[in-house]
């Protein structure tokens, strides 16, 4: 209002107007928590709005109503007034967080970070099932924003943000949160407003038609028997690293998950002086010892490698899984690579060395790094398929690492035991029922239906393999006795003549090795 247009009352914030009959009043509301139009973020701003009232017990009891509103939050009862990003230090502290597995406490991390950047200086008490919405929108919808980082040419790499099936996972780990304040009783939060908050649709297209969802729905896409065979054909008739035939056993013949394969030492597959299962492990499992020992049809598997990290395998379950005939006869294929290495470089195997491990690491002596299984089988597939167009013949679908186990999975299922599946898989047996839950047990380790079906339908073409010798004659490098990878004299040559580089892939250097 301008000078001259009002005169002050004996209430601070409140005026009278000059020449019309009536009060204006500034009634401050506080820091409070709003959208940022720009950004979509919520932020914290001042609030203050004027008002018109007719009378001034109007105008002072909202300036009354106001101040309330502003001091929300502080009590004498124990409730606290705490920013979203400080309630987020003390949930790490709590059980809830520290009882997670370490894999599931990483992707809660990242969902905090991502809270903290949405909520961070708002009070949680304040915040909102509408706020919670407008989060998941905000998560949705961020690639479309003015902030959004941008390419050089202006595209923007995620430009529908993450999806629909992502931001459920947040909504699941914000209802743990709110849990975690709810049972607190010092945060003032009485409800979960993630439980009871909306995340928005998305619409996807079938047949021409769209239909909105609140998840995409993900139908794992295994191998189909033919597609198996051709794939380990493949891998062994054109793969010099014998690593990666046989990280397809253990995944489609074995039924091992991803972290199980970079878990398995040679101490739970071999059944021979270098067998290597502790007592503890015997008593843990509840196997038959002596009946293990002289069927090398088994393997233990009672270790998975997580973020490069030896723990038990999901759900703590020890198991014993069928190594059938084409299983054994991949794992000694690769043996025989590796022992070449190690006979050159004057190592020997032990039973507490890891069974999967690519070439380039054997001959290093380096551990293996768990997260680049994924990677190998996906850079495999691209070669598997090109190899194919190259025949005239159809690429098969690509598809995931896990999807190798549902491979597993799907080609036994008719022709075994639900039980037998569920034990050589690490899996609880079904049936809720005196029988499987105190009766059944897996101590004589049954997979018989499991390894006749492979024994009968794995039709490797061993004659056709790759059976060329590390250091052959020809090879453009070779291993020397110290275990170091060395470059040939002609490979040398010809690459200075085309001014390349010698700066190698860990591809390029078992490419070399092989040719």
């Amino acid at each position: 209002m301008k000078q001259g247009m009002y005169e002050n009352t004996n209430y601070a914030g409140i005026k009278k107007l000059l020449g019309k009959p009536g009060y204006v009043a500034v009634l401050d509301y506080g820091r409070q928590p709003r959208v940022d139009k720009k950004t979509g973020k919520m932020v914290i701003k001042q609030i203050k709005k004027q008002k018109h009232f007719d009378t001034l017990k109007e105008a002072r009891q909202a300036m009354a109503e106001a101040a309330m509103e502003r001091k929300m939050g502080s009590n004498t009862s124990g409730i606290r007034s705490t920013k979203f990003s400080d309630m987020t230090e003390d949930f790490k502290k709590s059980e809830r967080y520290k009882n997670l597995e370490e894999n599931y406490r990483k992707h809660y991390d990242n969902y905090i970070n991502h809270f903290i950047d949405f909520f961070g200086e708002m009070e949680v008490s304040k915040i909102s099932v509408i706020d919670m919405e407008n989060y998941y929108r905000f998560q949705m919808e961020r690639g479309n924003l003015n902030t959004a980082k941008k390419n050089k040419d202006g595209t923007v790499n995620k430009k529908e943000g993450i999806t629909i099936n992502t931001v459920q996972k947040h909504k699941t780990a914000a209802k743990r949160i709110w849990e975690f304040m709810i049972d607190a009783r010092v945060y003032g939060v009485t409800e979960n407003i993630a439980e009871k908050s909306s995340v928005p649709k998305a619409e996807i297209i079938i047949d021409g038609k769209v239909k909105k969802v609140a998840k995409i729905p993900y139908h794992p896409r295994s191998l189909t028997l033919e597609e198996l065979n051709e794939t380990l054909n493949d891998a062994a008739q054109h793969e010099f690293d014998r690593s990666v035939i046989l990280m397809i056993g253990l995944g489609a013949v074995g039924g091992l998950r991803h972290s199980e394969v970079t878990g398995l030492q040679m101490g739970k597959v071999l059944h021979n002086e270098l067998m290597n299962i502790s007592d503890e492990i015997w008593e843990m499992s509840g196997y038959d010892k002596e009946l293990y020992k002289v069927h090398d049809e088994y393997m233990m598997i009672d270790t998975a490698i997580m973020d490069n990290k030896a723990k038990f395998p999901k759900s703590g379950i020890v198991r014993v899984a069928a190594v059938p005939r084409p299983l054994r006869e991949i794992l000694d294929y690769a043996m025989e690579q590796r022992k070449e290495v190690l006979d050159i470089a004057g190592r020997a195997l032990t039973g507490s060395d890891n069974v999967y491990l690519p070439l380039i690491n054997i001959i290093k002596n380096q551990p293996l790094n768990s997260q680049k299984l994924t990677r190998k089988w996906t850079e495999y597939q691209k070669r598997r398929n090109r190899r194919m167009e190259e025949k005239g013949l159809a690429p098969i679908p690509v598809i995931r690492f896990h999807d190798l186990r549902h491979t597993f999975s799907n080609l036994t299922k008719p022709v075994s035991f639900e039980w037998e599946r569920s034990y050589n898989m690490g899996h609880k047996v079904l049936g809720d029922n005196t029988t499987n839950k105190v009766y059944i047990n897996d101590r004589t380790m049954e997979r018989g239906n499991i390894i006749k079906f492979f024994n009968e339908n794995i039709k490797i073409d061993w004659d056709r393999a790759m059976h060329k010798k590390i250091n052959a004659e020809g090879s453009r490098a070779y291993v020397n006795g110290s275990g170091h990878l060395v470059i040939s004299t002609k490979e040398m040559e010809e690459r200075k003549k085309q001014h390349k580089k010698f700066v190698f892939k860990e591809d390029e250097m078992v490419e070399l090795l092989g040719n």
